[in-house]
């Protein structure tokens, strides 16, 4: 498919979508309890996201809980790279190879 012809199937689309009713409301809630949410963070990215207030005492727990969810997800990005948990020492590098022609 061309890049024009994708263009236009696009815009075509979005106008469609534009002019499409808007869907019916939720139906009102049930009084039924809803099971406790599966906690976003650990228990260590949480205790390090308080630690913060002692730079900013104002934070809220939302903010405080935005806070730990980042610090997990960079504890899963660390896991990911590292997968052996091997600390890692100053000589430790990428192998990054340049080349150049000519």
């Amino acid at each position: 498919m061309s890049t024009r012809k994708a263009f236009l199937t696009a815009a075509a689309s979005g106008a469609l979508l534009a002019a499409a009713p808007a869907p019916p409301p939720p139906p009102a809630a049930t009084a039924t309890p809803s099971p406790p949410a599966a906690a976003k963070t650990s228990p260590l990215s949480r205790a390090f996201a308080e630690r913060m207030r002692a730079f900013d005492p104002a934070l809220t727990d939302a903010q405080i809980e935005t806070i730990a969810e980042g610090i997990e997800d960079n504890l899963k990005t660390g896991s990911r790279v590292n997968p052996k948990g091997k600390a890692l020492s100053n000589s430790d590098e990428p192998a990054t190879i340049f080349e150049v022609e000519g």
